[in-house]
């Protein structure tokens, strides 16, 4: 009986725990999406104004399907739900919308970030876990949840104009290599970075950019023998290369929309990846807890698992699936702590947080980044750098007038004060009484 209390008190307090979590997220999720016009379109709340953008080609960097045929996905026959639920899809906001908004995936297989770059995906604690104290990288998740696949869906918050893809591609491959390191069974597939609306949020996106990262995360996929899941395909308007209409969110022309969604999920089931599952034995899986967004992090600390004891009572037989959290760990990574600094937008240069590893210089990233300013010309230079206006041209100076000369005046009347005056010259005659 008493041993019962305690398990119903216990209950009690975790469904207390989760209804206050969900509280949260969705107070969060309003935060960052607004208010709701009906639960499957959520408003999404974005200050910057909206940008057409021009001048894009969209046959310049079209991927060779036969130059990558043994990289890239082909179509399969539908895998079906089970394929969906024994993947781990990892990403940023377009991920998180697969479980926080819409019912394509659960808590349980899948870990999403607003705002998480693939350049933080090997150091960013993001993933939580009940009975664990602090957050888990997405490669320590990997190795907690075990999946047979991961998909992997970064890159958007990887583009601006400062953004090579030279680097992107190095910090996402070594995020990627985390992964394996941390459970080396799973396998790999690399999701192509969604298509952009023509007319969107921000600026310093561009859909060409989109084209050149997704090329050359083929690449990076074959010489790492991992897989590309070329979705752009099917998200991709065929005449214009942005994405189709109704498929990106019409207030930012970034976030996926349902109908996007709905065409994305079909094409992950109708290109399959499975192979031998050569995983080790299971272990018992910790229940999945709220996860942290890159968009409100100070420090990304790595933490290392801790499970909660569990409750001193006297032993007593157990049903053979146990509750508990799973004895085994995976080998806790390294801790890094970072020091953060704010560097602000300039006229000419985009904004972003430096964060600097105390342990290890090369785990240092940026993040964050916000639009440059741009030029306030006012009268002939920049009120904020004092850059000159190369089209400002000066007012010619108005010409000053001339005065005609004065003519001359005649002196005043002499005021009369009674007495005679006095005779003007000389020469004047004297009158006498």
């Amino acid at each position: 009986m008493g041993k019962m209390g305690i398990r119903t008190k216990m209950y009690m307090v975790l469904a207390g725990c989760s209804a206050a979590l969900l509280l949260t997220a969705g107070a969060a999720l309003l935060l960052v999406h607004g208010a709701a016009d009906s639960p499957d379109e959520p408003k999404t709340v974005d200050s910057a104004p909206m940008v057409v953008e021009s001048g894009y080609d969209k046959d310049q960097n079209t991927i060779d399907t036969t130059q990558y045929s043994t990289t890239i996905l082909e179509l399969t026959a539908d895998a079906g739900q089970t394929y969906v639920d024994e993947t781990l899809f990892l990403g940023d906001s377009n991920t998180a919308r697969m479980y926080r908004l819409f019912d394509y995936c659960t808590a349980n297989n899948a870990i999403g970030s607003v705002g998480m770059t693939a350049r933080s995906l090997s150091t960013f604690a993001c993933a939580g876990f009940q009975g664990y104290s602090g957050y888990q990288t997405m490669a320590q998740a990997v190795a907690l949840m075990q999946p047979k696949r991961v998909v992997l869906t970064f890159g958007t918050n990887d583009l601006g104009s400062s953004a090579s893809t030279e680097k992107f591609i190095a910090d996402y491959q070594a995020g990627i290599e985390s992964i394996v390191q941390a459970y080396p069974s799973v396998d790999i597939i690399v999701n192509a970075i969604p298509p952009l609306g023509q007319s969107h949020s921000n600026q310093a996106l561009t859909q060409a950019q989109v084209d050149e990262f997704n090329k050359a995360l083929v690449e990076m996929c074959q010489q790492k023998d991992w897989k590309f899941l070329n979705s752009a395909e099917t998200l991709k308007d065929e005449a214009t290369g942005y994405a189709k209409a109704g498929y990106v969110e019409s207030s930012d022309g970034i976030h996926l929309t349902r109908a996007a969604m709905d065409a994305l999920f079909s094409y992950v089931r109708t290109h399959s990846y499975m192979t031998e599952d050569d995983r080790p034995p299971l272990t018992a899986v910790p229940a999945r807890g709220e996860d942290k967004d890159a968009v409100v992090y100070t420090a990304p600390v790595v933490a290392t698992p801790e499970p909660t004891a569990a409750p001193e009572e006297e032993p007593e037989e157990e049903p053979a699936e146990s509750e508990e959290p799973a004895e085994a760990t995976p080998t806790p990574m390294p801790t890094y702590t970072y020091t953060d600094t704010v560097v602000p937008p300039t006229c000419t240069q985009q904004g972003y947080t430096h964060h600097e590893c105390s342990e290890d210089s090369s785990k240092s990233f940026d993040d964050t980044y916000t639009d440059a300013l741009g030029h306030d010309f006012q009268n002939g230079a920049c009120t904020r750098c004092n850059e000159p206006d190369p089209n400002y041209v000066a007012p010619a100076p108005e010409p000053t007038p001339t005065e005609p000369p004065a003519e001359p005046t005649a002196p005043p009347p002499a005021e009369s004060t009674g007495e005679p005056s006095a005779p003007a010259s000389e020469s004047d005659p004297v009158v006498t009484e």
